[in-house]
């Protein structure tokens, strides 16, 4: 018989040895749950990411769309109805018995044409700015709303603090925002006397905004145009999420509008 304390030795080797066991089977378990829980967290984030590629896909796709039927628009009323009155004003030309055709209709066709030439222009510079490729997003903004003030629908005050250049892709996605913002505000902002573009820059953030007096719009509706807020408001949240900056939008019925885009910036 062994003695005592042998026995105990053993007992307590015989116990340690169980204890560890179990803790390492704890310890095992944990770990398969953990690494299973990890991977189904993995695999929704991925689904969730492929989710949301996807609809930025189709978002991209709206907006692409949206702009090219406004285009098409913009050529059919413009462009292609000064053309087509033109060309009726010519055909009077040729019918015209006497030798030297009148000053007068001679005067409006070429009228005519160069309002077509300054419709070519504005849709040219609609499809591409060169002015922001060549001097920066500030002049762009600055001659977007010179360009729009010259309709003389509404008077549009700039406020810009803008010293350090960005990316042109970042830039030309501030542009086209800057551009539907301020399309959106003409055309759905009834009643508005003023309309205000902001761009401030800090070391840290980018401030893009506009702001109008107009009719305003009740948040379940979604923005202006219809129900969802339109094509061209898609076309500004899809370019938001491209540059990974937010969209804020404060209005009410009766009080006006302020779109508001914040960039955030990475520190020099």
């Amino acid at each position: 018989m062994a003695p005592p304390a042998e026995v105990t030795f053993g007992q307590l080797l015989f116990s340690g040895i169980a204890v560890m066991l179990l803790a390492a089977g704890t310890l095992l378990v944990f770990l398969v749950t953990y690494q299973k829980r990890l991977l189904q967290q993995q695999l929704h984030m991925r689904t969730a990411e492929a989710i949301h590629q996807q609809q930025l896909l189709v978002a991209i796709i709206e907006a692409q769309e949206g702009e090219r039927e406004r285009i098409g628009q913009d050529l059919h009323d413009g462009i292609g109805s000064t053309v087509a009155t033109a060309k009726l004003l010519i055909n009077r030309l040729s019918s015209t018995p006497t030798e030297a055709p009148p000053t007068e209709l001679l005067a409006l066709i070429e009228e005519l044409m160069t309002a077509a030439v300054q419709d070519v222009r504005s849709v040219s510079h609609s499809l591409y700015p060169a002015v922001l490729s060549r001097y920066g997003l500030a002049e762009a903004i600055q001659h977007l709303v010179d360009v729009c003030n010259e309709t003389g629908k509404l008077p549009i005050e700039l406020d810009m603090e803008y010293g350090q250049s960005l990316a042109l892709a970042q830039e030309l996605a501030l542009y086209r925002i800057c551009q539907e913002l301020l399309h959106n505000a003409l055309k759905h902002a009834k009643g508005a006397t003023y309309l205000v573009v902001q761009l401030h820059q800090t070391s840290e953030l980018l401030t893009l905004a506009v702001e109008d007096d107009g009719c305003g719009f009740a948040a379940s509706a979604g923005g202006p145009g219809r129900k969802n807020g339109g094509a061209g408001l898609r076309s500004i949240e899809v370019r938001v999420q491209m540059l990974r900056a937010s969209l804020r939008r404060h209005s009410t019925p009766g009080e006006g509008t302020r779109m508001v885009v914040e960039l955030p910036l990475l520190s020099s």
